[in-house]
């Protein structure tokens, strides 16, 4: 099958994961959405434990089209994983006891395009039915105008795209039946920096579950000090419409009822201004926006983040250390939350 996806480079090497498995993890073509005379799959790919309730880390690429780099680092995990479960017990012994979950190319028809949208037109994190209460930047924070500007949410009332459809039914099947689950969605295109980004994007509420973001943070700094990630939520930035991350939130708390589930959505986004400012005439490539051009950057943060996925991993497998909080932490941390990340709405 990676033959057949040769002109298609990020697909060809997912295929080639799936060649590779040889029994250390399982692969799924999830659906497959058309564009003109061609078909692109939507892939998975599940290791570890083949209980539904242990801990789950959930890592998300390609959401956006042209940001090529975030297939490509989670692809380089991908690879890296598959190598090291045929030798390394450590690792094998950190998923005989959680689930890892990975869906490598959320937007093939994008990528193939080279557009942040699908096919369709439409931005699949502007998708969900959920509206921001206010929006600061007009047509980024999404709008209805017409599928032929950035950004496009989609027609009022219309279903979800197949896209974001079968992203939220994949997390849901495997995430809402656990007592704890991560999801990372790897992004590219704000900033200079490399930032952890948690809900809301809707509105400035504060987070509910700021407090577990905030002990999941101070696991990271604690354990890798010098670490490069900026971790606070997406509203203070800006806010938009439809983020897929804020009504999957909103579906968990209404599956889990009262129960004490922890779901835990993240999106790092990459800051890609870094690479435009070391080689400045790639700002006239779309891709160059997104995507590191020359080949060394590109290997460099393939590399990157490899400590961050490998610290998810173990922070799942490990939430006593984190996630299990007594009511009197819980009431405390969000508190510390509130004054670090949203300090209008502190009293």
């Amino acid at each position: 099958m990676s033959a057949e996806f040769s002109y298609f480079p990020e697909l060809r090497d997912i295929y080639e994961c799936a060649q590779n498995l040889n029994g250390v993890g399982e692969f799924c073509e999830e659906a497959w959405v058309s564009y003109k005379k061609y078909k692109f799959p939507l892939l998975s790919f599940r290791f570890g434990s083949e209980d539904k309730n242990v801990p789950k880390l959930v890592l998300v690429g390609g959401v956006h089209g042209l940001e090529k780099v975030g297939t490509h680092v989670v692809t380089s995990y991908l690879q890296t994983l598959i190598r090291l479960l045929k030798w390394d017990q450590s690792v094998r012994a950190i998923l005989d006891k959680c689930q890892l979950h990975i869906y490598p190319l959320a937007n093939p028809v994008g990528m193939y395009r080279r557009t942040r949208s699908n096919g369709n037109g439409v931005d699949i994190m502007r998708n969900a039915p959920i509206d921001a209460r206010k929006t600061s930047l007009p047509f980024v924070s999404g709008h209805r105008v017409s599928p032929k500007i950035p950004w496009y949410r989609g027609e009022e009332g219309e279903a979800m795209e197949l896209e974001t459809q079968v992203l939220c039914d994949y997390v849901r099947r495997y995430t809402f039946d656990s007592d704890l689950a991560v999801v990372l969605d790897v992004h590219s295109g704000f900033g200079l920096i490399d930032r952890l980004w948690f809900p809301f994007a809707f509105s400035e509420t504060v987070f509910p579950d700021a407090h577990k973001v905030l002990a999941l943070k101070r696991l990271l700094d604690h354990s890798y000090p010098n670490h490069i990630y900026t971790v606070e939520p997406q509203n203070i930035h800006y806010m938009a419409h439809g983020d897929v991350w804020d009504y999957m939130y909103f579906e968990h708390r209404k599956y889990c009822k009262d129960q004490d589930r922890v779901f835990v959505p993240l999106c790092l986004e990459m800051g890609s201004w870094h690479w435009i400012r070391k080689n400045p005439r790639q700002v006239f490539s779309a891709l160059g926006i997104f995507n590191p051009v020359l080949p060394h950057r590109l290997k460099r943060t393939q590399r990157r983040h490899l400590l961050l996925f490998d610290f998810l991993l173990k922070a799942v497998n490990s939430g006593d250390s984190w996630a299990n909080l007594t009511p009197g932490q819980k009431i405390h941390l969000q508190k510390k939350a509130t004054h670090i990340w949203y300090r209008s709405q502190a009293s």
